[in-house]
């Protein structure tokens, strides 16, 4: 099978320029939440065929937000997704860090769509990352909305079984909410799945963005016509791959916090 660098990044091109178009309107339109969405997930999945101009048009802007005068009263929440992806595309801490800093927000639906954007960056997180610790246990401690999906998140990064047990067991014994021990007792004890579409949902309305776009709008392949076109991928190793993401499924494995493995 031959992935089209053309496709791909005509997409990217494409949806790149409509969000920074749409990205001062007021209210925000629903399609900049999935069209980042959209754009992060094919940088995770597909890292390797992003152009250097693509890459580097993502993290310019970026870049240009998170500077920007007003990006804290309007830039946080509209550029989650694209921090991601700039984390995706450079390794640097410092992207996934300023979308991490704002999951424990006290604006709910904002919330929602960070918890989204930094779960296509979970396999890339680690355990120890502070920011994500103290947000995800200040989410924990006021009850906000999605907390639970925001500990399933942290649960699934990068760390040891040795070092989520220990979390777990401390906000169980901190904890004086007796609905919140239920949840942490059953995901420390149940060892099993814990179910939860909300991860799922996610990724497929990011996939489901790019295909009915593409199907749409076959003149993408018309763009960046100088890149090549033809590179061979085994189509078994893309749904590994994507199989590989902890989060990517209704039922979360969390039998490693009851088995040593």
């Amino acid at each position: 099978m031959s992935i089209s660098n053309q496709l791909i990044n005509g997409f990217l091109e494409s949806e790149l320029e409509l969000f920074k178009k749409q990205f001062y309107e007021s209210p925000v339109p629903e399609i900049q939440d999935d069209r980042s969405l959209a754009i992060a997930w094919l940088c995770y999945y597909f890292k390797d065929n992003v152009s250097s101009e693509n890459a580097s048009a993502i993290i310019k802007f970026v870049d240009e937000v998170y500077s920007s005068e007003n990006y804290s009263t309007h830039g946080w929440d509209r550029i989650s997704a694209l921090q991601a992806a700039a984390f995706i595309l450079t390794s640097d801490i410092f992207y996934a860090n300023s979308l991490i800093q704002n999951i424990d927000c006290e604006q709910c639906l904002a919330r929602g769509f960070i918890i989204e954007s930094a779960s296509i960056i979970c396999p890339l997180l680690s355990f120890d990352n502070n920011q994500l610790k103290e947000a995800t246990e200040n989410n924990i401690k006021y009850s906000h909305g999605f907390y639970e999906e925001n500990i399933i998140l942290y649960l699934s990064t990068n760390g040891s079984r040795e070092e989520k047990v220990n979390w777990l067991e401390h906000q169980i014994s901190v904890d004086e909410k007796d609905y919140h021990k239920k949840f942490l007792n059953d995901l420390k004890s149940a060892g099993c799945l814990n179910k939860s579409g909300f991860f799922v949902r996610t990724f497929n309305k990011a996939k489901s963005y790019i295909l009915f776009n593409m199907l749409s709008h076959p003149s993408l392949a018309e763009f960046q016509p100088k890149l090549f076109d033809d590179v061979e991928i085994e189509f078994n190793n893309l749904t590994e791959l994507e199989k590989r993401h902890p989060l990517n499924d209704y039922y979360i494995d969390f039998s490693f916090l009851t088995n040593d493995k």
